[in-house]
C-alpha cells in the first residue's frame, strides 16, 4: 500500500493539470456549472487535502467512508494509504467522472446517492471500529443532519475528519457560557472528542464560498462522556433548554418538556444544587446529565 501515489489520475494529461484546471476543464467539457443547490465547492489546494488525510491518521489497515467525493481529489489522497475507500457522491455527472477516474482502482468503491439515505450500519459493518474512519468535505447546507446521523452510529466509527463552515466547527467546540454553545456542542462532546485541526480560507475552493472553512476531527469515545440513564430524555432536556435560550432554565423546561411538573423540577434541582434561574447555556454536560438522571428517577417511581 505504501507505494501508491497520493494522487491517482485517469490519464497523463490530467496529471499535468492543477486541481483548479481540472475543475474548469470538467465544467467546460460537460457544459455545467457547480450545483448551488448541492453546495458544490471543489477543494483545489493539494496541501489542504493532505492536511485532511493527516488529520485522519490513516494506516494501510483502515477503511474510509468518504462523503461527497466530487471529482475525486480527496479520494485519491485517501486511497494512497487506506486499505479500502467507499466514496459517496450524489451528483450523477460527478459520479460518472469518478467511475472513469477510478475504474482501474479496485480498492475504491463508488456509490451514487444521498448519504442521509444510505444504510450506514451495512456500509460500516466490515471493519473494526478503530479502523473505520469517515472523511468528508461536507455540503454546508446539510452539515448538521449529517453530523447527527454519524453520531447515531458512533460505535461503528473510530474517527471522523470533516470539512465544514468554521462557524459550525466553532459552535461544536464551544464551552458553556459561550454564545455559540448549544445542543450540537453537547451532542458531539457526549459521543466524541472534537478539535479543529486545520483552517481553509475561501480561495482554496472553486468556486470560493463566502465563508471560512475548518477541518474538524471527531475522535469517537469508547463510552459517552457522562453516564446517562435515559438518552432520549437527556437530549430532550438539552433541546428544551436551548429552544428558548433567553429564558431561565425553569421556564424553558416547563414550557418545552411537557411531562415535567414544577414541583418535581424544583425538587430535583434543589437536590442537585442547580439554580433554576440560570440560563441553559451556562450548564455543562455533567449538570445536564445529572438533571436528566434526577428527572428520570422521579419518572420511574411507581405511582402511589
Amino acid at each position: 500500500m505504501a507505494g501508491r501515489s497520493p494522487f491517482l489520475h485517469s490519464n497523463t494529461k490530467s496529471a499535468e493539470m492543477t486541481l483548479h484546471q481540472q475543475v474548469r476543464e470538467f465544467l467546460k467539457r460537460t457544459g455545467r456549472n457547480p450545483n448551488q443547490k448541492l453546495g458544490q465547492h471543489f477543494l483545489i489546494d493539494p496541501h489542504a487535502l493532505q492536511e485532511i488525510a493527516w488529520g485522519a491518521k490513516l494506516t494501510d489497515a483502515d477503511f474510509v467512508l468518504e462523503i461527497g467525493a466530487g471529482l475525486g481529489f480527496l479520494t485519491s489522497v485517501l486511497a494512497a494509504t487506506a486499505k479500502r475507500v467507499i466514496a459517496i457522491e450524489i451528483d450523477e455527472f460527478l459520479y460518472a467522472e469518478l467511475q472513469l477516474k477510478f475504474s482501474k482502482t479496485p480498492h475504491i468503491s463508488l456509490i451514487q446517492g444521498d448519504i442521509l439515505k444510505q444504510n450506514l450500519p451495512t456500509l460500516l459493518n466490515n471493519f473494526p471500529p478503530q479502523n473505520t474512519k469517515v472523511v468528508a468535505n461536507l455540503p454546508y447546507y446539510i452539515t448538521t443532519p449529517i453530523l447527527w446521523e454519524l453520531l447515531k452510529y458512533h460505535r461503528k466509527i473510530g474517527a471522523c475528519v470533516l470539512t465544514m463552515q468554521t462557524e459550525v466547527a466553532e459552535r461544536i467546540i464551544s464551552p458553556p457560557g459561550n454564545k455559540r454553545y448549544g445542543t450540537l456542542s453537547i451532542g458531539v462532546s457526549y459521543y466524541a472528542e472534537a478539535e479543529i485541526v486545520h483552517r481553509i480560507p475561501p480561495d482554496r475552493f472553486y468556486p470560493s464560498p463566502q465563508v471560512d472553512s475548518s477541518v474538524l476531527k471527531l475522535q469517537m469515545r469508547d463510552t459517552p462522556q457522562v453516564n446517562v440513564e435515559n438518552e432520549e430524555l437527556f437530549f430532550r432536556i438539552i433541546r428544551a433548554a436551548f429552544q428558548s435560550r433567553r429564558k431561565m432554565l425553569r421556564n424553558a423546561l416547563l414550557k418545552n418538556v411537557v411531562f415535567i411538573s414544577a414541583e418535581v423540577l424544583n425538587a430535583v434541582c434543589d437536590q442537585l444544587a442547580i439554580d433554576l434561574q440560570r440560563r441553559g447555556e451556562t450548564l455543562d454536560i455533567a449538570e445536564f446529565a445529572a438533571l436528566a438522571n434526577g428527572l428520570h428517577k422521579h419518572m420511574s417511581k411507581p405511582a402511589n
